[in-house]
This record gives structure tokens, sequence and C-alpha cells, in this order.
């Protein structure tokens, strides 16, 4: 399964029902928490994380993103939605 992460506030909950083999997309909000500064950032841990290039860009955060996620543009985006039949969206 794909988790796509909108805002900080639904990190944990998703941290929650997360299994195993599943795959994180940080967007909007969220990516905040790949900087490995954050507070959040340990609901990333042992994860298999992706974040969204333009929202990182967009908030300015290019040089503080962990070396533990992938950095996707929107063809990744796609790819990571193709890649898994089912996706759950946290707002």
């Amino acid at each position: 399964m794909l988790h796509i992460v909108k805002t900080l506030q639904a990190l944990e909950d998703a941290s929650q029902y997360s299994g195993a083999n599943d795959e994180w997309l940080l967007i909007e909000e969220a990516v905040y928490a790949a900087n490995p500064l954050h507070r959040d950032f340990h609901f990333l841990k042992e994860k298999q994380v992706s974040v969204l290039e333009a929202d990182v860009v967009a908030r300015g955060m290019n040089n503080r993103l962990s070396p533990s996620v992938t950095l996707v543009d929107y063809s990744g985006f796609v790819r990571l939605t193709a890649a898994h039949p089912q996706t759950l969206t946290w707002d």
C-alpha cells in the first residue's frame, strides 16, 4: 500500500496503520518531517519514504532532507501510485 501523507498531524495516524512493506509519499506540509531534525522525523524511521520535489522546493527544504528519503517529481508520484494497487491519503 502507498500512504500519501499531506499534513504533519496525519503522520502519527499513518504510522499506526502502515505495514512493513508499505511505502510513504510525503506531500504538501508533511515534507517538513523529512528533515532529520524535525520533531516528527521519528515516524519515518524504518519506512520507505519518498517526498514530492515540488513541495520540497516550495518550502525551501532542498538541502534539509534526510538521505534516507527519496526525492520524486510528479512522474515519480505517478509511478508510485501505479506500482501500488491500494493507496490511502492522509489529511
